[in-house]
């Protein structure tokens, strides 16, 4: 049986994939390159699109109450942790968003905070990620029952399908993760 830990999974690769992008970027911009606003631009539409509004939301709605639900006290608590993170990323990518869509080239300043920024996300999505696959995704998988999660499939694929599924999402990373990750930094 797919269970919706495995999707989840799916998701958390192609995110580390939009944030290698992002660090990419910010690297870049931090050694003084021009600010690439329509690659940074696709950077933050992804970060909003899909893992806030897509991969955040199933794992905040459906997976993180059902295991502090249903697990033990320590589950309980690291879902407390992931709610957490949760805020700051939601802080941070709102952050790059309202902040880093210049009309000028940035200052010195400018660059290091917007690199900075660029770093913080991708460290907490990254302990978020470390937490969720090493404790929650285990905890769901031992805890709530396979006939609970039944429906979880199905609310996943909604939610892709108002923001745009996982496939379309890495068709759109992929020149950039080329670009930035690999290419010309």
């Amino acid at each position: 049986m797919h269970r919706p830990t495995d999707n989840l999974r799916a998701d958390h690769v192609l995110t580390a994939q939009g944030l290698a992008v992002l660090v990419g970027i910010g690297g870049h911009v931090r050694a003084g390159g021009p600010f690439p606003a329509a690659d940074c631009a696709m950077a933050l539409r992804f970060l909003r699109e899909f893992v806030l509004a897509v991969h955040l939301r199933k794992e905040i709605e459906l997976v993180c109450p059902a295991v502090a639900m249903r697990g033990d006290d320590r589950a309980a608590e690291l879902v407390g942790e992931l709610m957490r993170l949760h805020e700051e990323v939601g802080e941070l990518i709102h952050s790059l968003i309202l902040f880093w869509v210049p009309v000028d080239d940035l200052t010195a300043e400018e660059r290091a905070v917007f690199a900075d920024t660029c770093e913080a996300v991708a460290a907490r999505l990254a302990r978020m990620q470390q937490l969720e696959e090493t404790q929650l995704f285990p905890a769901c998988d031992a805890s709530i029952p396979a006939d609970d999660q039944l429906d979880w499939i199905d609310r996943f694929g909604q939610l892709e399908q108002e923001r745009g599924p996982r496939t379309i999402w890495a068709q759109r990373l992929a020149p950039l993760l080329l670009q930035w990750r690999i290419g010309s930094q």
